[in-house]
């Protein structure tokens, strides 16, 4: 199939997908600047801008995603990009839910998925070099159903603050387990900025609890997880944090000496809010 009845026939499926009311204009996108359309699998076909249909509005099904387009330029013998930041908002409460770095290309298109997991009004700012170059507004709806009966109690979404604390410790190692908790923090802030960071927006309040038994020597043992009001993602996350960190620093003479023993349970709560 040519490349030009490849876009047709995309443009056509969006088309299906997208009520037209919610189009600019059917067929027809923002020729510079930044807009939404539907996600598409395999959506990096090296399409030029045009092969991307603009949408406002989105249904349970869809995924949202960001279209950058119209800038970069030519030196005669090589395209050169712009470098742009794509700010990701949450109308209602002004939250920044992503921050988004890429490069556009003359004649191509920039897309980027979005991750948004709830219903609400969303605004996004193209910005290059400190400057705003375009915003765009858009609507997505995550309700499948609404009980007019039964209200569903508002959620309230954390913030992307990371804490801990810390049960079990002992007023032998008071000094030891304040070092102990910042050293976690440690070990949960470094795997945040590691890991995919839309992974965390949009996701309740809640908490992870862990147990585990610590040695002498720092190590920690047998870490489970009993309790997580976040999800299995967020619990894994949290263990492999904690196991990432050990061995931590091994204990004082005079905190084992006033123990009695080399091993003693804690348990350390992760919060997110």
């Amino acid at each position: 199939m040519k490349k030009r009845s490849l876009i047709v026939l995309l443009a056509a499926v969006l088309i299906i997908f997208c009520e037209t009311p919610n189009f600019i204009k059917a067929g027809v996108t923002k020729d510079r600047g930044v807009y939404t359309t539907v996600a598409m699998k395999g959506q990096n076909l090296d399409m030029p801008a045009s092969g991307y249909i603009s949408c406002k509005t989105f249904s349970p099904g869809q995924t949202p995603a960001a279209v950058v387009v119209g800038y970069g330029y030519s030196d005669g013998e090589n395209g050169r990009p712009l470098v742009f930041n794509l700010e990701l908002t949450e109308i209602a409460t002004g939250t920044i839910l992503a921050n988004l770095d890429g490069s556009a290309y003359a004649g191509k298109a920039a897309v980027f998925d979005l991750p948004i997991r709830k219903s609400g009004d969303y605004r996004l700012r193209l910005l290059a070099n400190s400057s705003v170059f375009d915003t765009w507004d858009f609507k997505v709806n995550r309700e499948t159903s609404v009980d007019t009966n039964s209200p569903a109690p508002a959620l309230v979404y954390a913030k992307g603050n990371f804490s801990a604390s810390l049960a079990g410790t002992t007023d032998a190692f008071t000094d030891y387990d304040e070092y102990l908790l910042e050293a976690i923090n440690y070990s949960v802030q470094k795997a945040y900025a590691d890991a995919d960071s839309s992974s965390f927006v949009q996701i309740p309040v809640g908490q992870v609890v862990i147990q585990f038994k610590q040695s002498d020597t720092g190590e920690v043992n047998s870490a489970k997880i009993v309790e997580n009001t976040l999800n299995e993602s967020f619990g894994k996350f949290f263990l492999k944090s904690l196991q990432s960190g050990s061995p931590y620093k091994a204990w004082t003479a005079t905190a084992k000496t006033a123990l009695g023993t080399n091993s003693r349970p804690m348990t350390v709560t992760f919060y997110y809010d």
